[in-house]
């Protein structure tokens, strides 16, 4: 199960004072003491440091590790959203699934217009499998301007999971390919695999990555590697397909 805390955007920038602080003071080792500057005393903030120390710990896949850091930081600042996102997708790495969702909607109170939030407690619902009710909370952000195409891919693949093909193969007819939208490739992938058509899935998904750059269609192959469909045995598919999606993390 893949940690999904790389939607969140701008937590590198959020950090980077910290990393900042964390760097030795430059010193000119030759010169003398008395004539050294003093290097001005800086005051590290404890939530910044919490989440910094987090982030380095999921990094190095210190899960425990940056639970820990992460209770740190929402101790120091329980009004942050982000350490609330971060320890509920270190917890969905364990499997603590209740954990998680209390920490994601812990998180939407917090932010309540986040739509990636939003997404992130119906993900918590998909992982389990509980496919019916995922499709509710897909189906509510479908409108969303950023979020809305990858939420109709999940509603598609809720119905397919949960066995009602006849609406999902409704529901992947209805994606556009006029508006060159990942959904329509990935359903179609996803009908496939489903299927045990591997030739037909990997000839979408070798579309896909000479279309759309890696980082658009991550969240699209995820649920696929996590059901165990990606990679797809090996064959003469592209090295963009298999750098791009069975590679994906």
């Amino acid at each position: 199960m893949s940690i999904r805390y790389l939607a969140f955007c701008g937590l590198a920038l959020l950090l980077s004072p910290v990393a900042a602080h964390a760097q030795a003071a430059p010193g000119a080792t030759n010169a003398p003491a008395a004539t050294a500057p003093k290097a001005p005393d800086v005051k590290v903030d404890p939530h910044s440091q919490a989440l910094g120390e987090a982030m380095a710990r999921m990094d190095a896949n210190d899960v425990d590790g940056a639970i820990a850091k992460l209770t740190v930081a929402i101790q120091t600042n329980p009004k942050d959203s982000i350490p609330f996102v971060l320890r509920a997708s270190a917890y969905c790495q364990k499997k603590m699934w209740a954990e998680a969702q209390a920490d994601f909607k812990s998180a939407a109170q917090l932010d309540p217009t986040n739509a990636v939030i939003q997404f992130n407690i119906v993900e918590v619902q998909f992982m389990q499998k509980h496919y019916d009710a995922a499709r509710a909370g897909y189906a509510a952000i479908v409108k969303d301007p950023e979020m809305g195409d990858l939420a109709a891919y999940k509603v598609f693949l809720c119905d397919l999971l949960a066995g009602h093909e006849a609406l999902a193969q409704k529901e992947r007819d209805a994606f556009d390919s006029v508006n060159s939208r990942p959904s329509y490739y990935f359903s179609r992938a996803a009908w496939d695999l489903y299927h045990k058509n591997n030739d037909g899935a990997r000839s979408w998904l070798t579309s896909v990555a000479n279309i759309f750059p890696s980082a658009k269609i991550t969240y699209y192959a995820l649920p696929l590697k996590d059901l165990g469909w990606l990679p797809i045995p090996p064959s003469n598919a592209s090295s963009a397909v298999n750098g791009t999606l069975n590679s994906t993390q």
